[in-house]
């Protein structure tokens, strides 16, 4: 327990440095003061209506937020029960939006959930903070500080760190994956020394000791294979559809079109995990619907190869000896 405690504790304070190490302030306070202390921090702190902020993301690579999946009932009861009593406490974090027609207008770079709260809440003046980020600065700021508030899933923090580590060699996320593969054949083939002397290993391991979580080796091997799944469960998932662990469970089912006939059901129907686990449940196939299965296929075969077999005296016999057995069968 007290090692699980440690490398919690080590994970929190190396995202507590990057979160100072990003905005160039050193408070003094801890990580659960952030957010009453923030308004404090700096005197940029100022108002700006909600119209003028916008959710284009260009910063990331596929212009996605790094956070996918927000409760929508979870959401309103907390703009409804907090945020519209009390106001917004904790400032969004946005940068100027490059716009020839406006000077006012911005782009959000962290702070995704109070903005969807204000508007259930019907708070239009927003406080945030300005910022002249590039785009590998707004999206190490994006990740730091949606993970102080809450854990990635696992999904969340792949594409995360795929993304971050295409921003850093001015490449594709699917160059980066290739990147990271590489360098697992090679360290697998030649030793770690030969991935030392790797050009880009400087580069990926920064990327990593950034995060403050898995070593690139686990990444490969523990996240990597989550683009297995199936694309259209990756897909809801990160379009905020379904959560997660819910994605998991619809990726059981093997059979492709009753998976795609079940996750619109789930979608449509907003399923519970528990309701999602009973239904896929429901249609497993019992083993004598598999043996019928099994029946039918073999029927449709030997059918298929009776002429064949007439022709060959040794196989004929062969099948007239199972049939014999078959028939013994039916008749116990």
């Amino acid at each position: 327990m007290g090692r699980l405690e440690s490398s919690s504790k080590t994970a929190t304070n190396q995202r507590i440095a990057n979160l100072k190490q990003i905005l160039s302030f050193t408070p003094e306070f801890e990580e659960s003061e952030i957010n009453q202390n923030e308004l404090n921090q700096n005197s940029s702190v100022v108002l700006v209506h909600r119209s003028k902020i916008h959710l284009t993301f260009s910063f990331a690579p596929d212009s996605q937020p790094v956070r996918y999946y927000y409760d929508i009932e979870e959401l309103k009861a907390w703009a409804l029960n907090d945020l519209k009593p009390n106001g917004i406490h904790s400032p969004l974090w946005v940068r100027p939006l490059d716009n020839e027609q406006s000077d006012d207008e911005y782009e959000l770079v962290a702070g995704k959930r109070r903005y969807h709260a204000s508007e259930f809440a019907g708070i239009d003046m927003l406080p945030v903070r300005i910022f002249n980020w590039n785009n590998l600065e707004a999206f190490k700021a994006s990740i730091t500080e949606n993970k102080n508030r809450r854990d990635f899933s696992a999904l969340e923090d792949l594409d995360a760190t795929l993304k971050l580590l295409a921003l850093n060699i001015e490449g594709t996320i699917e160059e980066a994956i290739s990147l990271l593969y590489q360098m697992d054949n090679l360290k697998r083939r030649s030793g770690m020394e030969n991935v030392l002397a790797h050009p880009q290993y400087e580069v990926i391991q920064s990327v990593f000791d950034f995060l403050g979580g898995i070593s690139w080796e686990s990444f490969v091997k523990s996240r990597l294979p989550l683009l297995k799944k199936p694309k259209e469960i990756l897909d809801c998932v990160r379009q905020g559809k379904i959560e997660y662990t819910k994605g998991l469970e619809i990726a059981k089912i093997k059979e492709p079109e009753l998976r795609k006939k079940l996750l619109e059901k789930i979608i449509t129907q907003k399923l519970s995990l528990t309701e999602i686990k009973k239904l896929i449940q429901s249609h497993k196939p019992n083993s004598s619907n598999v043996i019928q299965d099994r029946l039918d296929i073999a029927y449709k075969q030997f059918k298929k190869s009776l002429k064949k077999i007439e022709t060959n005296p040794e196989r004929l016999q062969q099948a007239e000896n199972l049939l014999s057995q078959i028939e013994e069968f039916l008749k116990q």
